[in-house]
C-alpha cells in the first residue's frame, strides 16, 4: 500500500513541475518564470516549446541546455529567481525581461531574456 501511494505522489509531483513549465500568462513576465522554472525542472523539451526557435535550432540549443543544467546543479540548483525589470514594445512585438536567479550556494546572476510576439503570442528569441 505504501508503494502505491509513494507511486501516486511521485506522479502528481511531476505532473506539477511540468505543469508549470507549460502553463503560463502570455506576456513577457509570465514566458520568463515558465522559462525558469522548465529549467529548474530540467524539462528541456518544455523550455525549448517556449521559444521561436526552428525543429534543427531546438534539437541544437537542447544540448546547450543540458549543460547549462549541469552547471547549474554545480551551483546548487536554482534556489529562487525575481523579475527585476522589463521593458515591452509592443509596436515592434519584442520585450526584454531582465531575471535575477540566485543559486543554491548564494551566487547570483543577473539574465536578460529577450521576447518577441510570435502569432500573438510571446516566446522567447531564439536569434542573439
Amino acid at each position: 500500500m505504501k508503494k502505491v501511494l509513494f507511486a501516486i505522489a511521485i506522479c502528481f509531483i511531476t505532473m506539477a513541475a511540468l505543469s508549470s513549465c507549460s502553463s503560463h500568462d502570455n506576456t513577457p513576465e509570465g514566458v520568463a518564470k515558465a522559462a525558469v522554472e522548465c529549467l529548474k525542472a530540467k524539462d528541456y523539451k518544455g523550455y525549448m516549446d517556449l521559444t521561436s526557435a526552428t525543429k534543427e535550432q531546438k534539437e541544437a540549443m537542447t544540448a546547450m541546455l543540458q549543460k547549462v543544467g549541469q552547471q547549474t546543479d554545480e551551483k546548487g540548483g536554482v534556489e529562487s529567481y525575481e523579475i527585476v525589470d522589463q521593458e515591452i514594445d509592443e509596436e515592434k512585438g519584442t520585450a526584454t525581461v531582465n531575471v535575477k536567479v540566485t543559486y543554491g550556494n548564494g551566487d547570483t546572476e543577473d539574465n536578460k531574456m529577450k521576447m518577441l510576439k510570435k502569432d500573438g503570442d510571446w516566446v522567447l528569441s531564439a536569434d542573439k
